[in-house]
């Protein structure tokens, strides 16, 4: 099979209007408080769902040249726009574990926020019934999670679910609440508690766990914070690494901030 000529031959599939729309790029940049109103349950097609997570598949499969020739690449833009982005287009947020294949085994080089999104706690501390992640900066929001029961109770691990299957629910005066879809979200055991270490990596999402180790071109570098968090895997070149500064792997930044983003 021609996977470039079935990705680029892919029909779009009718999408049904998400629940309550996540805010918009310029309503988050103002940041002046919101009339409170009721969150609404997300509201997915399952066609959509489907067809974007078969594409999803599909970009797994191919080669990292391939998949660099049908992703298309939008530069400037906080996750929230991304996210906002991506939906307009009906398209697919790259995942974290197709970007690394391209940094590490391609000269490509780019910033973005990656379709696989974490929610952790700080070191040592369990999850409990939800998770709060409070930005502390000049532009401030807060999002919360609801922690599905099988998880509370486990720490020093990280949740993790990837685009299509989250959406961001506004609920007034800069608050926002993280929905997933049901039987989405994985656990990835192990998460390390050290911000700017090299660690191996697991398999699937390719995001750091366990100890820290001696630095070698196998291994990925972790930035975390030392509370909780929710939000997107960054990835960029950071040339002051050399041929390392490849393998970071953004797990603290905040949303606010201008990158880019990858779609398909």
């Amino acid at each position: 099979m021609n996977l470039l000529a079935v990705a680029r031959s892919t029909p779009a599939v009718p999408v049904l209007t998400m629940g309550t729309v996540v805010a918009m790029a310029n309503r988050f940049a103002r940041y002046k408080p919101e009339t409170e109103r009721t969150v609404r349950k997300v509201e997915v097609s399952g066609d959509e769902l489907s067809y974007l997570r078969q594409r999803c598949e599909m970009l797994r499969s191919m080669t990292p040249e391939q998949a660099l020739q049908v992703i298309e690449f939008h530069k400037d833009l906080n996750a929230f726009q991304a996210l906002d982005l991506a939906k307009r287009e009906k398209k697919l947020i790259v995942p974290n574990d197709v970007h690394d294949r391209i940094l590490t085994e391609t000269d490509k080089k780019y910033t973005v926020w990656t379709g696989t999104l974490v929610i952790y706690e700080a070191p040592d501390k369990s999850f409990g019934e939800k998770v709060v992640f409070d930005s502390e900066f000049n532009k401030p929001y807060t999002v919360s999670f609801e922690v599905p029961e099988k998880f509370r109770g486990k720490r020093n691990c990280a949740l993790v679910v990837e685009h299509p299957d989250f959406e961001f629910v506004y609920s007034g005066n800069n608050r926002f609440e993280l929905k997933t879809a049901e039987g989405h979200v994985s656990l990835l055991e192990y998460f390390p508690k050290a911000s700017k270490e090299w660690y191996e990596y697991d398999e699937r999402f390719r995001i750091p766990v366990g100890e820290p180790k001696r630095i070698n071109r196998s291994l990925r570098r972790l930035y975390r914070n030392y509370a909780e968090y929710i939000g997107s895997l960054l990835r960029e070149v950071n040339d002051f690494f050399g041929g390392y500064g490849r393998r970071g792997v953004g797990a603290g930044v905040r949303w606010s901030d201008a990158s880019g983003v990858a779609l398909f």
